[in-house]
């Protein structure tokens, strides 16, 4: 999705341009595979380590996001169910636990709190009412951490994620 840096105030845009230039610098490791389905795997793992390792300047960022993502066996395809993003859910926070001042420490919060919305969304798709509400508990706690992060860029994706509510944006 295109970001348009220009529309933000200049400490946020600061942020973002760090980001972005993170995650171009970002190089994946590894062959790449030329079946079809086996490169569009490869380009979902890529993706999610490029993103993960963009949200820390610490030089092993990029060497962690590969090692979560291979450790994480992550889903490619959510098909709307809540199994993906719970599994993502509580690998994040099992994560965090482990790693409280680690480089992914301002944003592990805001992507939970993300992944526990999804999950929320999915229970009452799948009429699980319990376990929905046990999971948008779980985003409420996520979500606040989110906003008191250090980091100004996690902490307004956390104020855009509350106002949204949703885990994806309505069409």
């Amino acid at each position: 999705m295109p970001i348009d840096i220009e529309k933000y105030d200049p400490p946020l845009k600061n942020e973002l341009q760090q980001y972005l230039r993170r995650a171009m610098a970002y190089l994946p490791r590894g062959p790449v595979p030329t079946d079809g389905e086996l490169r569009m795997v490869y380009d979902a793992r890529i993706t999610y380590e490029r993103r993960l390792a963009a949200v820390s300047d610490d030089p092993m960022a990029p060497e962690l996001a590969a090692a979560y993502v291979k450790a994480l066996h992550f889903c490619y395809e959510w098909e709307g169910f809540h199994d993906c993003p719970e599994a993502e859910a509580r690998f994040a926070d099992d994560y965090q636990s482990a790693h409280p001042s680690g480089p992914f420490s301002s944003y592990l919060p805001l992507f939970a709190a993300h992944r526990w919305l999804c999950t929320a969304e999915a229970y009452e798709y799948e009429r699980r009412p319990a376990d929905a509400a046990r999971s948008r508990r779980a985003y409420q706690v996520r979500l606040e951490t989110a906003r008191r992060v250090k980091n100004l860029l996690f902490r307004t994706a956390a104020e855009r994620l509350a106002m949204r509510g949703r885990c994806f944006r309505p069409n």
